[in-house]
């Protein structure tokens, strides 16, 4: 946070930050293998067929618009788009450690919350600033918006929030705790501070609290990223698409 108040940086950028203070805090604070972040049940990537595709698919869409910013000089959304293919690697890995279905329905429930709570609050907002909002646009935009976040989220936001917050606070045990999972989306709202403006201060919060304290539950039911990184993009998704005019 004091990074993101302090340096002369875009929100892209202070997302990359979280990168390598992710990296060092997983190797050398809780001494764990990396693939822990995201998939704690298994030790093995088979690349076959079947792993190239669940790899190629969402790391297509970031690909292309990396190689744009690369040719526009733009650094640092060059490298948030590349860390979006990353993110496609680690997310195929969660992906194989499960199953697709499994993956849908532990993102049922947090997209029923957020994608609801977002639609509500930014409706809202537009009524009340008089702005008409385009259904076959909205539309576009979520779909568009969801295959982008999907690794982007995986890699830049649930491996550090999820992965690897999460179980040091919840304790590394099965149990649900309320609590701990407030404690975490309020530690991970506040990481959201020098970057979002999108709402007034108090609204954030809520906002924030609200739609990752499901994201905890997702995460720690089958201890898999890959449910709880489709719902967030899913979320910041219909966000976006209600966010269109204003």
């Amino acid at each position: 946070m004091a990074a993101g108040y302090l340096l002369p940086i875009s929100s892209d950028g202070y997302l990359l930050l979280g990168i390598p203070l992710t990296v060092a805090f997983q190797l050398f604070v809780r001494r764990r293998p990396l693939r822990t972040l995201f998939a704690p049940a298994t030790s093995r990537f088979a690349w076959d067929g079947k792993a190239l595709a669940m790899v190629a698919a969402p790391a297509l869409l970031p690909a292309v618009y990396a190689v744009g910013a690369v040719r526009s000089h733009d650094c640092v959304v060059a490298g948030w788009y590349l860390a979006a293919a990353v993110g496609a690697v680690c997310a195929a890995f969660a992906l194989r450690t499960g199953t697709v279905l499994g993956a849908l329905r532990s993102a049922a429930l947090p997209i029923a919350i957020g994608a609801t709570g977002m639609a509500l609050v930014y409706s809202a907002i537009h009524i009340r600033a008089g702005v008409p909002l385009s259904a076959a646009a909205a539309v576009a935009a979520v779909v568009k918006y969801t295959a982008l976040y999907f690794p982007v989220t995986f890699l830049l936001e649930e491996v550090s929030s999820r992965g690897g917050i999460d179980p040091p606070v919840h304790g590394d045990h099965g149990q649900r705790s309320w609590r701990s999972a407030t404690f975490v989306s309020a530690l991970w709202g506040l990481w959201h501070l020098p970057v979002s403006q999108a709402l007034p201060l108090p609204l954030q919060a809520v906002e924030l609290v609200v739609v990752h304290v499901p994201l905890s539950f997702a995460w720690r039911r089958p201890r898999n990223l890959a449910g709880p990184a489709l719902a967030h993009a899913a979320n910041d998704a219909v966000r976006n698409a209600f966010m269109l005019g204003l």
